[in-house]
């Protein structure tokens, strides 16, 4: 309940406005939330829309409204039956964190992937890819740090959800900019692990990844039916 109410509020703000304490409570109050976790929301709120994401300075609260995409859906086409192992071996050979993880294990599946990425958007001429997440590690900043994080991708899976994300996102770019270069044009994916952006490190609560272009190409050709060789 509180990571949806988290989200449906990151959904609707505009970036690049404080958020307006009148609204933060009517979608308190609206969500069964009582008043005296305002105080706490609001600026909770304004410390992750300021916190920079990356060391050149990305961060929320400098995104414009035209620059970014909220809630992003999208369709995936599955194009001959797909199997885990053949899935499972694309993304161990090219990602740490897949390596690191149990087996996928699910049954052969063709037709359409549907989804929704959290947030698209484009900072100095690069697109990234967003998503929110309210996972409790802790009750400390540090429980938030890089490696605590990985562990937390890794445990639920989220190496997945952001490849197939960037599968996504690389496709739709490719038929919407001219001239579009996975390298040149996809600067990587943030997970924002909000219960850890504190601004006592920039880094802890923030995720980052950019999967290897040659991985995307892979997981592009086995999406297609092409069959993908490995190393």
């Amino acid at each position: 309940s509180p990571g949806t109410f988290l989200h449906g509020l990151f959904e609707t703000l505009d970036f690049s406005q404080p958020p307006d304490e009148a609204w933060l409570a009517e979608q308190l109050q609206l969500a069964g939330f009582g008043e005296q976790w305002l105080p706490m929301l609001s600026e909770w709120i304004r410390r992750v829309l300021q916190t920079p994401l990356n060391q050149a300075g990305i961060h929320l609260a400098g995104l414009s409204p035209g620059h970014y995409l909220v809630e992003l859906e999208f369709y995936l086409p599955v194009d001959q039956m797909l199997t885990a192992p053949a899935l499972d071996t694309v993304m161990r050979q090219h990602d740490s964190l897949s390596a690191r993880a149990p087996e996928l294990n699910f049954q052969q599946v063709q037709g359409m992937l549907k989804g929704f990425i959290d947030l698209v958007f484009c900072w100095q001429g690069k697109y990234y890819l967003l998503d929110y997440k309210s996972n409790w590690l802790g009750e400390e900043s540090d429980a938030y740090t890089p490696q605590a994080m990985a562990e937390a991708m890794i445990s639920h899976r989220y190496d997945l959800q952001y490849q197939l994300y960037t599968l996504a996102l690389h496709r739709y770019l490719g038929h919407r900019v001219a001239d579009y270069d996975y390298e040149r044009h996809f600067g990587g994916v943030f997970y924002l692990f909000l219960r850890g952006m504190d601004g006592s490190a920039s880094e802890n609560g923030v995720f980052y990844h950019r999967p290897e272009a040659e991985f995307v190409m892979a997981l592009d050709r086995l999406f297609s039916g092409d069959k993908v060789e490995a190393k």
